[in-house]
């Protein structure tokens, strides 16, 4: 009997962390998520990942990955999933490794692992479709989607176009501390290389020790006043599978992973970069100043946001704004 009752107390609890990402969104918008969204698996980096998939009927429909950033998973960015999908999109959302509902123990990866995903999500793609494949990411998932283009770039075959909601560069120490409470002392002269260079260390010496994620972070400060008032934070917080540690491994490698191709030499891969103008998560500036160092074919575009929001409105916005972008570049014939 009491078996019984422990095994169905873990499904009901396995099942809910599985759900709990349906307390973000409208019945509405969920009901019509629900409809379409599939669900696949993929190994990656010694584990499986777990892939949210609109799927359209023909395979020939444009491609776009879209990835998430350090506070979530692919649960809270259906609305914006679906919205591209409404537009004609295959949409490939997928949890990256050790985060949502992905394998690995949650907290413990690096920025080369959550790269490397990408790629590999990226080829398997390529493999079910045959339409133009397109990468976009926010938050952090920015810098990651750069990445994961350079790296399919260096391998000769680079993705049509990419969409970066905030674009960090994991190689400049800088970055790792930007979204820290302590930002401000990066502006110390050597300090941020300082902090890498003992982010470094303390990886080697002990490479899955634990260090608080949320109190280091500046979350509060991750949506404006507008999803704030529906309670999302207080929902975030509850949240059993958004990260609240993460290894001294991951923290090292956000201070030290440069990417394949810098900013500056960048040829292959068209490039829209999104800016939020009310993000007190992490100072727009960064963006700005990685955008300036950026080459090749790109555009900048700021929105009157915060860090990430969940509103229909946001949703609006970057489909338009990348609706817009990438017909740019097929009109091109890029």
């Amino acid at each position: 009997m009491n078996m019984n009752m422990n095994m169905n107390i873990n499904m009901n609890q396995a099942r809910s962390s599985q759900t709990y990402w349906h307390c973000y969104h409208d019945p509405a918008l969920l009901a019509r998520v629900l409809a379409v969204v599939q669900t696949r698996h993929l190994l990656s980096t010694g584990v499986e990942l777990h892939i949210d998939l609109y799927r359209q009927q023909d395979k020939t429909a444009p491609v776009l990955i879209l990835n998430h950033g350090g506070g979530g998973y692919g649960g809270l960015f259906v609305g914006l999933a679906l919205a591209f999908y409404e537009q004609g999109y295959t949409v490939i959302v997928p949890d990256q490794k050790g985060q949502g509902r992905s394998g690995g123990a949650m907290g413990d990866f690096t920025v080369a692992e959550a790269v490397q995903n990408i790629v590999d999500v990226a080829a398997w793609a390529r493999t079910e479709f045959s339409g133009p494949l397109y990468l976009c990411g926010g938050s952090i998932g920015g810098g990651l989607t750069y990445a994961a283009a350079a790296v399919l770039a260096k391998q000769g075959r680079p993705p049509v176009a990419a969409v970066c909601l905030n674009l960090y560069d994991f190689g400049d120490p800088v970055t790792g501390l930007a979204f820290t409470r302590f930002a401000a002392l990066a502006n110390i002269p050597g300090l941020a290389k300082a902090c890498r260079a003992m982010s470094v260390l303390l990886a080697k010496l002990a490479p899955r020790m634990r260090l608080p994620y949320r109190p280091l972070a500046r979350f509060e400060n991750m949506m404006d006043e507008r999803d704030l008032a529906t309670g999302f934070y207080a929902k975030w917080q509850s949240d059993p599978l958004t990260l609240r540690t993460v290894t001294a491994r991951y923290f090292a490698s956000m201070l030290d992973t440069a990417f394949v191709i810098p900013l500056e030499a960048n040829t292959q891969v068209p490039v829209l970069v999104i800016n939020q103008k009310r993000d007190k998560m992490v100072n727009p500036q960064m963006t700005r100043d990685c955008y300036q160092r950026l080459s090749g074919q790109k555009t900048y575009a700021e929105i009157d946001w915060g860090h990430f929001s969940l509103e229909p409105e946001f949703n609006a916005e970057l489909v338009t704004l990348g609706q817009q972008w990438l017909g740019k570049i097929k009109n091109m014939g890029i």
